[in-house]
């Protein structure tokens, strides 16, 4: 199957899916035991994976030839269509993004990868449907450990007490990378608050590093630091490290800094709506250097509140810290509720259900020095909204539930607008 599918054919290969996934695992399992030239490298937490999975392997396939998970697919697809594309007699390394779906999932996916390097990120209360505990969701991570081969190594984040508490089997090497003193890799001199763009120190091995990247918010070092960890364990030099990261784009919908033509600058988060990434989003547009602050919402993701109780406590946060205000969707007008309650200007704060009336709303608003925050959690609004900010948005398909970015969706049906927001309106290092 051809990295470049058409519309047609993904949508062919997504509903044979069900059919093909007993064949496909068994496939996988035979093709795995002929990578044996391969460095196998699996990445879990409960934030930040996908771009540690983008980021490393962006390093890596600078150095030699490289597969890895593409398009946020951390599940049975993903890993075996991973491990399909590789190729015994030329892969060098593959990096696996390896998501927690449901009890004992990270554990068959594991086995089945059977990784020579195993990175630990964080661990956050986003699968409340599965895991009901911090401690559940953490036992269920630490099984990616397990499968690690004989002489593998483990790569932990110590600034996340749970991931610190993780036991190695016996037998397999551990790299420690953080803030603290006593880290293999450490991370200092951080500084991250717009206009300037991700910034931070690495010590390791008697060297330092300052690591410029396209990222926004302090919550990306933890990923980036796994990333230098395992490039450094596979002896390749910290320089050309910083370099390949310097380079990588930020992954489009997850704290993407987009210069919109009125002059504006629109940070994507729309892809995630657990609770631990609107904190680090919210922070991102607190800190921001602006003339106005704007936040766009949709709604939370994985909670067990009412639509009342959790778009109304939105709408306060919004009050105390945006200029203006908008919420869409079919509970938006709890949020504008609970952002007038707090005092906010009813001129200020609007609820819309559809993203053309929102768009209507901002673009006549929108200037140079203002930043906007478009966060959801895998909404389809609120890419919409954005993308009419800056040309014709051409799908119709409404309830959209497809695990995917807008950018990366062949119904999009604008490409020439997705590659424009990706080549040209992206915001490069500042």
């Amino acid at each position: 199957m051809s990295r470049g599918l058409t519309g047609e054919v993904r949508r062919a290969w997504d509903a044979l899916q069900p059919a093909l996934m007993l064949p496909r695992w068994w496939v996988a399992w035979l093709l795995r035991r002929l990578l044996f030239r391969t460095t196998m490298i699996a990445i879990t937490g409960s934030n930040g994976k996908t771009t540690a999975t983008r980021y490393l392997a962006a390093i890596l396939s600078a150095e030699a030839p490289t597969e890895w998970t593409r398009l946020n697919r951390n599940n049975a697809a993903g890993i075996t269509e991973t491990i399909a594309f590789c190729r015994p007699w030329s892969t060098r390394y593959a990096v696996f993004e390896v998501g927690l779906g449901y009890p004992g999932s990270i554990a068959r996916l594991a086995g089945l990868v059977r990784p020579h390097i195993a990175v630990e990120l964080s661990v956050f209360l986003e699968h409340r449907s599965t895991m009901k505990t911090l401690e559940a969701t953490a036992r269920e991570k630490a099984e990616l450990l397990k499968s690690l081969q004989p002489g593998g190594t483990a790569v932990l984040n110590m600034d996340d007490p749970l991931v610190a508490g993780m036991q190695v089997p016996p037998g397999r090497g551990v790299i420690r990378f953080g803030s603290g003193a006593e880290n293999d890799v450490r991370c200092g001199e951080i500084v991250s608050a717009w206009p300037q763009l991700l910034r931070f120190t690495v010590f390791a091995n008697g060297e330092r590093r300052e690591i410029r990247t396209r990222l926004l918010g302090e919550h990306w070092v933890g990923s980036l630091m796994a990333c230098v960890a395992v490039a450094l364990h596979l002896e390749i030099p910290l320089e050309r490290i910083a370099r390949a990261i310097e380079q990588v784009p930020p992954y489009p919908g997850r704290m993407q800094v987009v210069e919109l033509p009125s002059g504006a600058i629109a940070i994507r988060d729309e892809f995630k709506g657990s609770q631990h990434t609107i904190d680090a989003a919210f922070e991102v547009l607190r800190t921001a250097e602006a003339r106005r602050r704007f936040l766009v919402f949709g709604d939370v993701a994985e909670t067990k509140e009412k639509p009342r109780k959790r778009l109304a406590r939105i709408g306060r946060t919004a009050a105390a810290m945006t200029d203006f205000a908008v919420f869409v969707g079919e509970n938006a007008q709890h949020g504008r509720r609970g952002a007038l309650n707090a005092g906010m200007g009813e001129e200020h704060v609007q609820a819309f259900s559809e993203y053309e009336e929102a768009a209507d709303f901002l673009r006549p608003l929108l200037g140079p020095g203002d930043v906007i925050l478009f966060k959801a959690g895998r909404n389809n609004l609120l890419p919409r909204v954005f993308f009419s900010l800056i040309g014709e948005v051409r799908c119709r398909i409404n309830n959209c539930k497809r695990p995917m970015v807008c950018d990366d969706c062949p119904e999009f049906g604008n490409p020439e607008l997705v590659q424009r927001v990706r080549d040209e309106l992206t915001v490069r290092v500042v």
